[in-house]
């Protein structure tokens, strides 16, 4: 449970919740270290103190995407 979050991070997670979809039709490269960017972000944005659930959540969702960031380059 988030106790209070920013605009900001809101928005960071609406867009990640945006690209996570658009890669969903049309995977690529680029968008997979775009999400690992936002991703990143959000671990290092001030607020996910305020959001420990999240965190746990991102650290998994940003180890994964980092993967397929690489993974897919290598190819």
């Amino acid at each position: 449970m988030c106790l209070a979050t920013s605009k900001e991070f809101t928005y960071m997670e609406n867009w990640l919740v945006m690209l996570l979809t658009v890669y969903q039709s049309n995977a690529s490269n680029g968008l997979a270290q775009t999400i690992s960017f936002y991703l990143d972000k959000l671990l290092q944005h001030e607020d996910i103190h305020f959001c420990g659930d999240k965190r746990c959540d991102y650290i998994k969702m940003q180890r994964y995407w980092h993967w397929q960031a690489v993974k897919e380059k290598a190819h």
